[in-house]
């Protein structure tokens, strides 16, 4: 039930997150990026609706097409997100009619839109959520085009900002190309943060201390190798250990404490894939 619950306020922060950078960033100078936000905002040129109806016409439309062509797993997984964006969005219509931009600048309003919104669509890929709207049609494109699911995100999301140019203007198209690749960028750089790991390997006199403080303390594995001093030639132990960044802290504080003159290498480890102490790795939120 706690699991359950942390998992739908993760899930709603994410979704809170992104709505923020869609209706605060994106509207005001009606920036584009390759999504179904977007795709609403242009939309609501022509058809005389609020961008959160409008958005949640669209992602009802995905919702019915995820069921028909790819399957009822898929589709009842983006339910959730895929209605609760434009209901946040319409919160935010009611409380902060006809937004204004927050900088007063065009550059500004973009670079927040990407960091927030990825920041947001970060949380939601961390906790292994489907946030349906282009998703949808670019799995479409891989079930029945065979397109790689990475290139069929990138034509749809292209498809949308060229549209924009039926609204706006080729500037606007421009920006939303330019968006869309440091969006990429930016969601990666924040998915890193989140998955990301440190590599600690220790040579020391006091490495046993520091392997039972490990598994004990911090409840995490440890390798033991055994290598040689290439000066000494002497037999030596080097232990290591994948941590977190809070565990990693934790670990340097006891080194410092037991071992100052202990030699310790750190490297950054991007993902970790496959058994690393499951019930550990939910501790993120």
């Amino acid at each position: 039930m706690i699991e359950k619950l942390k998992y739908n306020l993760t899930i709603f922060a994410g979704t809170f997150i992104i709505a923020v950078g869609v209706y605060f960033f994106m509207t005001p100078y009606h920036i584009m990026c390759g999504s179904i936000t977007g795709l609403a905002i242009v939309l609501t040129n022509f058809i005389p609706i609020q961008l959160s109806a409008m958005t949640f016409i669209l992602n009802v439309i995905c919702i019915i097409l995820a069921f028909i062509f790819i399957d009822r797993k898929f589709g009842m997984k983006i339910i959730f997100i895929s209605l609760l964006l434009p209901a946040i969005i319409f919160v935010f219509e009611a409380f902060f009619p006809n937004p204004q931009s927050m900088t007063g600048n065009l550059a500004l309003d973009a670079i927040a839109m990407v960091l927030v919104i990825c920041y947001g669509q970060a949380i939601l890929f961390n906790a292994d959520a489907a946030s349906g709207g282009l998703d949808v049609i670019a799995k479409m494109m891989n079930k029945y085009l065979h397109m790689e699911l990475g290139s069929a995100i990138v034509l749809g999301g292209g498809v949308t900002i060229a549209c924009s140019y039926l609204a706006y203007d080729i500037q606007t198209v421009v920006i939303g190309f330019m968006t869309t690749y440091f969006s990429g960028i930016a969601l990666d750089y924040f998915i890193d943060g989140f998955t990301g790991k440190i590599r600690v390997c220790i040579i020391s006199e006091q490495n046993e201390d520091f392997r039972k403080y490990i598994i004990g303390n911090i409840q995490r594995g440890v390798t033991v190798y055994t290598a040689t001093g290439g000066y000494s030639g002497d037999p030596k132990s080097e232990i290591c250990a994948i941590l977190t960044q809070k565990e990693y802290g934790q670990l340097m504080d006891h080194v410092q404490e037991v071992d100052p003159s202990a030699f310790v290498t750190i490297s950054n480890v991007k993902r970790v894939v496959g058994e690393w102490n499951t019930p550990k790795r939910r501790n993120y939120f």
